[in-house]
């Protein structure tokens, strides 16, 4: 009985190793534990991404090797940051490797030496890959063709795309307001993002003035007078985004996280008032 029982467990790897067989993989990726590996069988039509992407195995060609995108991934990551004790687990679930097997591997390919430091052909690798490392920053999603698409802020040099100011529309339609806020948001993400603080403010006032109740213009000005120590104005504009947030029948967390500032700064101008 106690036979049967993990037999019928353990059929869920080997199902997940002769599905991505099926799907002709070039190269299997690393199989997570019979519990994960019989989630991902559950989930992966419904949510593609519980399977490694395809193209993620196809083997990447360097100089005279061959790396897997997780592989590359992985040097970069070991080597960009002071703590590696708290190894991601995408490094298995996207990218399909084995994190202990590839330091050794990334070890005997002379990439990375025994302190883990970039070699001369790792920093080669890594400045070779500036858009691998681009797209694994970035979001993504998967189109209608089952392609990978990747979105960010910022360009594979790490600087943000400039996202231009739009007209208000003169069809002040409900669909047409809300584009063009949307847009404006993004807007005053880019100029608080390049630290354009007094533009920044001008433009998310402009909004509020306009109509546009989404919480982030809020949020930016209140992280914009705190950190002028304009602790009135960032009350006040808080309260604004609570009201707001009533109008639009938001369904609660802007509001809570504006309540909760709110005391704090309302806490900041008291322990002011007393110097």
């Amino acid at each position: 009985m106690i036979f049967n029982k993990w037999f019928n467990f353990a059929n869920y790897q080997k199902r997940l190793r002769r599905l991505y067989i099926t799907k002709r993989y070039r190269i299997i990726p690393e199989i997570p534990s019979e519990e994960e590996s019989k989630r991902i069988l559950e989930n992966y039509k419904s949510f593609p991404f519980s399977l490694v992407p395809k193209e993620y195995m196809d083997p990447i060609k360097f100089k005279d090797l061959n790396l897997l995108r997780g592989e590359i991934v992985e040097l970069w990551w070991i080597t960009s940051r002071k703590n590696i004790s708290n190894v991601p687990k995408y490094f298995l679930y996207e990218y399909g490797i084995n994190y202990s097997e590839t330091v050794d591997k990334l070890h005997n390919l002379d990439l990375l030496t025994s302190d883990n430091q970039l070699t001369q052909l790792g920093r080669s690798l890594i400045k070779n890959s500036a858009q691998i490392i681009w797209e694994h920053k970035a979001a993504k999603s998967i189109n209608e063709d089952g392609k990978i698409e990747y979105s960010s802020d910022k360009d594979v040099h790490g600087n943000f795309f400039e996202v231009k100011r739009v007209r208000y529309p003169r069809k002040k339609t409900e669909e047409k307001l809300d584009d063009y806020f949307c847009h404006s948001n993004l807007r005053i993400q880019y100029l608080w993002n390049i630290k354009k603080y007094n533009q920044c403010e001008k433009e998310a006032l402009e909004q509020i003035s306009r109509g546009n109740k989404y919480p982030l213009i809020y949020q930016i000005l209140a992280q914009l007078y705190r950190k002028s120590k304009l602790y009135e104005k960032e009350a006040d504009i808080l309260k604004q985004g609570i009201q707001a947030q009533i109008d639009i029948h938001n369904p609660g967390v802007a509001k809570r996280d504006f309540k909760r500032r709110l005391v704090k700064v309302n806490e900041l101008i008291r322990n002011t008032s007393h110097e």
